[in-house]
């Protein structure tokens, strides 16, 4: 008798861990996740999690137990994504980090926030630090929409490929094209996350580049497993040679970048490939733990 009232005691207790709940912001339902904010102590940083395009807060599930062991943590479904109800406004980098404090107060979580992004969620976490600076502990970015890039490092992709300026011109067309062509089918929240980041990519992430990194920790992971199947692989140019050409670029734009704060990181996963949280968890829970720790040392100086 005794071990089965241990057995579901231990149930009770691994299942309070997650509270997974629907909230309401502003008349639409936004389905969330958290772990640990009723032991959360007064300025102890919380952990946010922002997903890439179109993608649930589910694909953070392989990380959430490590992170939780450090801090207490949300994730959610943006507006219209996963199960989350869609609501009237477009998905700009300045309406998703206005809607994420509204959820966040209403989850009664104060700042200091460390924010995970990944893909498209690495643009809108880096869009959050534009408007919110003195919210942030930390930002984890990784493999994210690259709002590093301009439209000609584009060329410098197929660098010793024998692709003319004209080609890679008609492949970025081609790109885009079928890009807007798969998103016809898809939801009107996903098409619209679409439309953000085509146009900010066309203005060159102008807004982001405008305004500098707070400083703060700041870490970049980054994937570098190659792995496109054979049968999308291109027949005029070697695909494989063209991914490393765009990785040895973007490192560097990158390592510019996190030099920028004192506490910087760039990590580089080969065996990981764009879902680097996925494949690679032990990874981005590292990240996690080191941008607590350097934050915590940072508060320390500042009392001295």
């Amino acid at each position: 008798m005794k071990y089965t009232i241990l057995f579901y005691s231990l149930l009770l207790s691994v299942s309070s861990l997650a509270q997974k709940r629907f909230i309401t912001i502003e008349d639409s339902k936004i389905w969330v996740n958290t772990i640990g904010l009723e032991k959360r102590k007064p300025g102890e940083p919380l952990i946010v999690f922002e997903s890439g395009h179109a993608v649930s807060m589910d694909n953070w599930d392989k990380v959430l137990t490590g992170v939780a062991k450090m801090a207490p943590l949300v994730t959610y479904d943006r507006p219209g994504i996963g199960k989350s109800e869609p609501d009237n406004e477009m998905p700009t980098m300045k309406n998703v980090a206005d809607k994420l404090l509204k959820i966040l107060k209403h989850l009664k979580q104060k700042p200091p926030y460390v924010l995970v992004g990944h893909s498209l969620g690495g643009m809108y976490v880096r869009g959050f630090a534009i408007y919110y600076p003195k919210k942030l502990a930390g930002l984890v970015i990784i493999d994210p929409a690259d709002f590093t890039e301009k439209l000609v490092h584009h060329y410098d992709y197929y660098e010793g490929l024998g692709v003319s300026k004209a080609k890679v011109d008609s492949i970025q067309l081609s790109i885009k094209q079928k890009r807007l062509e798969r998103s016809k089918k898809a939801s009107k929240s996903s098409r619209e996350e679409l439309q953000v980041l085509m146009s900010v990519r066309a203005s060159e992430f102008k807004e982001i580049r405008s305004n500098k990194l707070p400083n703060i920790p700041v870490h970049m992971l980054m994937s570098g497993r190659f792995n496109m199947p054979k049968r999308y692989r291109s027949k005029e140019y070697d695909n494989e040679a063209y991914f490393r050409n765009k990785i040895r670029h973007r490192m560097a734009r990158w390592t510019n970048m996190i030099q920028s704060v004192d506490k910087g990181m760039l990590f580089y996963s080969g065996d990981a490939g764009h879902y680097i949280h996925w494949d690679d968890p032990e990874l981005l829970i590292s990240s996690v733990r080191i941008v607590l720790q350097d934050y915590a040392l940072l508060q320390k100086k500042k009392k001295k």
